[in-house]
């Protein structure tokens, strides 16, 4: 879902709330943000979660504070409540981020990344998100990374959190499922892969010589082609 994030709504927002669902990127900002003053939503670095199943339990947003040691605060938000805070080890590249142009959540962020997944027929079971920008006019990016299993990385993706627009995918998702198959079979002259492989070239070659034969047969020649021109007198 693609909603716009308003500096005055995020502003205005209060913590307080009785029963909340999975937090967004969205939510989880406000939220932070909220539980550090009226003008803390204009310092927000990064937004970052793991393990999104779609969403992930826990939010990290990195707001710029000067009270802190370095400069930055990391807060943690998990329903709705800043559950944790933290002084981070490094302070994350790029500049604040321009919220008046950020039109993507982190659920749309998922729609996107699923689609892409389905097209690419690739498995996966979770997501890790990481909302930032690496330019100085703050222009917001979200990296997302797919993993299948306990640790195997298995996509990624960067998507302009201003228009959606994928602006990078990594090459598991630029191949169709198609070209995936037609890489698992070796081609004529190449060592033959596997088992399967084997099978499916002596099926190749099978099919190749019946037609061969049947062409011969009829006069036209020693073609496999499936419909070859008639033969000349």
């Amino acid at each position: 879902m693609i909603k716009s994030i308003l500096i005055g709504t995020i502003a205005a927002i209060s913590v307080a709330s009785t029963t909340w669902a999975a937090d967004t990127a969205y939510t989880a900002m406000k939220t932070a943000s909220a539980s550090l003053g009226k003008d803390a939503h204009t310092r927000v670095l990064e937004v970052s979660g793991q393990d999104g199943r779609p969403q992930p339990g826990i939010w990290k947003v990195t707001i710029e504070n000067s009270g802190d040691r370095g400069g930055v605060l990391e807060l943690e938000v998990q329903k709705g409540r800043v559950v944790g805070k933290r002084v981070p080890i490094a302070r994350p590249s790029g500049a604040r981020l321009n919220l008046r142009v950020i039109q993507l959540d982190s659920d749309g962020v998922f729609s996107i990344a699923d689609n892409e997944a389905v097209r690419a027929g690739l498995s996966y079971d979770r997501l890790n998100y990481t909302l930032g920008s690496a330019n100085q006019a703050g222009l917001p990016t979200w990296s997302v990374e797919l993993y299948d299993g306990p640790s195997v990385r298995v996509a990624t993706l960067k998507i302009a959190a201003d228009n959606a627009l994928v602006l990078e995918r990594s090459p598991e998702l630029s191949t169709s499922e198609n070209d995936r198959r037609a890489s698992r079979w070796s081609k004529p002259g190449e060592q033959v892969k596997s088992i399967p492989d084997g099978f499916h070239r002596f099926g190749i070659f099978t099919r190749s010589t019946a037609f061969k034969l049947k062409n011969w047969s009829t006069g036209y020649g020693w073609t496999d082609e499936r419909n070859p021109d008639a033969p000349k007198n």
